[in-house]
């Protein structure tokens, strides 16, 4: 299971909902969530999300730069095996 975000496979592409403009990839939200986050291994993110392992998505952040809202948003991981 990968990212294909995270791993330049592909662009988030994700439009505000007030707006309507484009919004602005902000990365994992696991990296925002302390200095050795974006070191912790995949399988503890999942923990910290309150995900199962299941639902195998990347949560990002992305910003509005037109309204300055701030959102999360779902990225759905390659390399399922259903």
């Amino acid at each position: 299971m990968f990212c294909p975000v995270c791993n330049g496979m592909q662009p988030l592409n994700a439009a505000c909902a007030n707006c309507g403009q484009a919004m602005e990839d902000w990365g994992r939200m696991t990296d925002w969530v302390g200095p050795y986050a974006p070191y912790v291994p995949l399988e503890t993110e999942t923990t910290w999300l309150n995900q199962s392992a299941d639902e195998k998505n990347c949560m990002h952040i992305v910003y509005c730069p037109s309204c300055e809202r701030t959102v999360e948003a779902a990225v759905t991981e390659w390399g399922s095996s259903r």
